[in-house]
């Protein structure tokens, strides 16, 4: 039997981070992390596919984290998830090393159909 897929859910809020778990399981293996540290521990010390990350994070921000794990795992599909502006220019960094970028609130078909690019993507 194949592995389930891995998605990384990378938000310090707890609402948000909760309701992406549950929205993934039992489809997915989910990991959490609540800061750019240990988001980046996990992308370096497990199987991950898929990392949902947040913008605005305490310690490194998104960004910082977007861009280290473009330079450690190329391979993985990082796909923004946040209530930031998207008009700022920030963005345009997210166009380039995001594999997606989904405003908050999310539309929840809309968020899986994306995961499921996102693996389909990474498996080739």
């Amino acid at each position: 039997m194949p592995q389930q897929p891995t998605v990384l859910i990378v938000d310090d809020e707890l609402g948000p981070r909760e309701s992406l778990r549950v929205i993934l399981q039992p489809t997915y293996r989910v990991l959490m992390a609540t800061e750019g540290e240990r988001a980046l521990y996990l992308v370096e010390h497990e199987p991950v596919d898929v990392v949902l990350l947040d913008l605005r994070l305490p310690g490194l921000s998104g960004l910082q984290v977007l861009e280290k794990i473009a330079v450690l795992k190329p391979a993985i599909k990082v796909i923004v998830v946040t209530g930031s502006d998207p008009y700022g220019m920030d963005l345009e960094l997210v166009k380039v090393r995001a594999f997606d970028y989904i405003p908050k609130p999310y539309n929840v078909l809309h968020l899986r159909k994306t995961v499921k690019r996102a693996v389909a993507h990474q498996a080739q």
